[in-house]
């Protein structure tokens, strides 16, 4: 192949025998090339270094080429087998252009590995070029893993987010730390208990924690006595986020559950009694609660923008068709727009789930307040009213708040929280999804880690002097 030797075409001390042949492999044009391997012969056994070679027939292997356009090329490789006399060992040539542990060329490699350097995923890449996704997925993680190396951060990192990922079905979980002022991966293992911390502090060594000032995590107790044991000059920042997902799994959800129960209970005893009307009162009360999950976990904002876009959606069908006399198409319809009118029935019709849902505005009131001494006032009379309640729910909350204290006031010292790291964890299923998932945790780790350096972020943290103090 001399004439292609400036060009992708060419393979060194391949031999052309004949004329290439057209043929049709899975329904794809492919052209077949047949070559010999241009060798010189054995004079010395590589294993024994005896001079008696003996030749030990040929052998041919069929080699993956490149795509050009919709067709592609394979190889036909023809080579020599040999025989050592004295110590009776068979070898072969070794073809060049060859890649290791692959039927491919090594140029089919580079242009599969270019693809993937440019954003193609596995699939989309095994696709186009018409390749088992497999080969593809183990070449691209040969391509990062050169990059990546040993996967240790670059530079120091003051501020790192912590949390925890679903990495197969059957709660297999993992954990990935990220920096928070980047975005970028520094630690992606299995499991996510007290050792994985441990063996994040091995991995990065002890003088990048010695510059690290705060970490930001779910109330996650073996993260947190971690860093507490083992570095506890690292501030720990409780993110606002997940403690308000804790007050509506732990309370809202919690006593709505607890009152459809008591109700059901209820209509079952005045069954039992045949009391008509109870019954009836009871019914209307319960048809409250049915599909209210949404409206009682939802932001008031979120619900009201939802009813705004109801109304602009009915506005413009009715505009488009009915003020024209016109019938509404199939697939057209109104929507409706009473989120907030629902949310009032609801609440209007417990008095105790109404209790929990405005102490929880209250909470994410002063959660988001900046002003040091407003959050603590916030808090204490969050503690008071909760505690007037007496209900079990809201106590159980409460002492969860107290334990977790300190952390939750040093968000007012230091700004951060696990906000980036949901944009991360949001990452992470896309990877999964658009590779249909990935069975080898270290090829995913590693493609984690390549996706979050593609585009750095460069977040300005501004702490309070008060971090600095006890």
């Amino acid at each position: 192949m001399d004439q292609y030797i400036r060009t992708p075409l060419y393979l060194p001390h391949l031999k052309v025998r004949t004329e290439a042949t057209n043929l049709f492999i899975n329904d794809v044009p492919s052209y077949l090339i047949h070559g010999d391997l241009d060798e010189p012969n054995y004079r010395h056994c590589p294993y024994c270094h005896g001079s008696t070679m003996h030749l030990n027939g040929r052998r041919t292997v069929r080699l993956r080429h490149i795509s050009i356009g919709k067709s592609i090329i394979y190889v036909e490789v023809t080579y020599k087998r040999w025989e050592c006399q004295d110590c009776h060992k068979a070898f072969r040539h070794r073809i060049p252009f060859r890649e290791k542990g692959h039927n491919i060329t090594s140029t089919f490699a580079k242009q599969i590995e270019h693809f993937l350097s440019i954003g193609e995923t596995p699939t989309q890449c095994s696709r186009k070029l018409h390749y088992n996704r497999t080969t593809v997925q183990h070449l691209d993680k040969k391509r990062i893993g050169k990059i990546a190396k040993d996967m240790k951060p670059r530079h120091q990192s003051r501020f790192i987010c912590v949390d925890e990922f679903l990495l197969h079905k059957g709660h297999e979980y993992a954990t990935v730390v990220i920096d928070y002022e980047t975005g970028e991966s520094l630690f992606c293992t299995q499991g996510n208990t007290y050792g994985q911390m441990i063996e994040f502090f091995h991995f990065v060594g002890r003088r990048f924690m010695e510059g690290v000032v705060a970490v930001s995590m779910d109330m996650n107790a073996s993260y947190a006595k971690a860093f507490r044991e083992l570095w506890p000059h690292i501030r720990i920042v409780y993110d606002g986020f997940h403690m308000v997902k804790n007050y509506n799994d732990m309370v809202l959800t919690e006593v709505r559950r607890a009152e459809q129960r008591r109700i059901l209970d209820e209509i079952e005893r005045a069954r039992i009694k045949k009391d008509l009307d109870l019954m009836k009162e009871l019914k209307q009360e319960m048809r409250f609660f049915k599909n209210s999950r949404f409206l009682i976990l939802s932001n008031r904002k979120t619900l009201e923008l939802k009813d705004a876009s109801a109304a602009e959606h009915n506005r413009i069908l009715f505009e488009k068709y009915e003020k024209r006399g016109l019938k509404l198409p199939i697939g057209k319809h109104y929507r409706k727009g009473r989120s907030i009118e629902r949310l009032q029935e609801v609440l209007s019709s417990n008095e105790k789930l109404q209790t929990c849902y405005t102490l929880g505005e209250m909470l994410k009131s002063s959660l988001w307040c900046r002003d040091r001494q407003q959050f603590i006032d916030g808090f204490r009379m969050w503690f008071s009213m909760a505690k007037t309640t007496g209900y079990d729910e809201l106590q159980r909350f409460s002492n969860m708040i107290r334990r977790h204290w300190p952390g939750i006031l040093n968000r007012l010292d230091i700004p951060i929280s696990n906000g980036p790291l949901e944009g991360t964890n949001l990452l992470i299923k896309n990877i999964r999804r658009q590779s249909y998932g990935i069975r080898d945790d270290d090829y995913f780790f590693l493609k984690i880690w390549e996706a979050t350096r593609k585009h750095p972020k460069c977040r300005q943290v501004t702490c309070s002097p008060h971090q600095f103090s006890a």
